[in-house]
């Protein structure tokens, strides 16, 4: 995706109700746009969480005297499920004991609020860290597929960790294969989209170790990439680069956003 038109999808995002919309406008898949949104949510909370947070008093008084959580949280621009958490560690409730036995909470009011708080949450909650997971999985396992139809064999991430290696790409090719004129040894699974920060998160974090320990690779944004990020040598495709026969390609680019 060029520049320009990356940086118009951006600016037209505001909610989870302008993916349809913008996805349409741009001909984009819509896994294509809630990617890049969810990317533009976690930057803008990452801004303003600690201010936020330190007024997180004033926010429990204001929820005492009978704001809701969802109207606290939409007046600070944050996600509803981090003022949940922010107004939990202010009446002393774990986090941790709170998400997992919600219907435990000590009174009716806070356990519907935080309910509700939690299912309008479609970047932070823990639905939506499980989505990601399933994602991040099917990416994978489309990977895994072609790489058998194309007769390639390699270790996955699981069978390196077997053999006591720490830094593992998703899969290790037992030879190299080319592409673009390029012989690639590994290869990368993201189910994101691929902009510059997040790109150059993953560069230091494992790409750079992955090519001292095993050479040239390809990283796979399945949601797609900007086209200024580069990676020297090294190969950068999406979902494009597999067709569009695969029906499970179709099911990621497509998969639940909202519920």
């Amino acid at each position: 995706m060029d520049i320009d038109t990356y940086e118009q999808i951006y600016g037209a995002l505001d909610g989870v109700d302008d993916v349809a919309r913008v996805a349409e406008h741009f001909s984009e898949p819509v896994g294509v746009i809630y990617s890049i949104l969810n990317q533009k949510t976690v930057t803008e909370v990452k801004k303003k969480f600690s201010r936020v947070q330190s007024k997180s008093k004033i926010h429990l008084k204001l929820w005492e005297k009978g704001k809701t959580i969802d109207q606290i949280a939409g007046k600070n621009k944050i996600p509803a499920t981090l003022m949940v958490s922010m107004l939990l560690k202010e009446m002393g409730i774990p986090k941790k004991s709170f998400f997992k036995s919600i219907n435990e909470l000590p009174e009716m009011r806070l356990k519907n609020e935080a309910k509700e708080a939690i299912e309008s949450d479609f970047f932070f909650s823990p639905r939506a860290h499980e989505l990601h997971s399933i994602k991040g999985k099917l990416g994978e396992s489309i990977l895994e597929a072609w790489l058998v139809e194309q007769g390639i064999s390699f270790s996955t991430e699981e069978d390196l960790r077997e053999m006591g290696m720490l830094k593992t790409p998703d899969f290790l090719l037992d030879e190299d294969i080319e592409i673009d004129g390029k012989k690639i040894s590994w290869i990368e699974s993201k189910a994101l989209f691929g902009d510059e920060k997040e790109h150059q998160y993953y560069v230091k974090k494992q790409f750079t170790d992955y090519e001292e320990n095993y050479g040239t690779g390809m990283v796979v944004y399945w949601y797609g990439f900007i086209d200024t990020i580069t990676m020297k040598r090294h190969l950068i495709k999406d979902y494009r680069f597999f067709g569009k026969d695969w029906g499970i390609i179709d099911e990621l680019l497509n998969y639940e956003t909202q519920w």
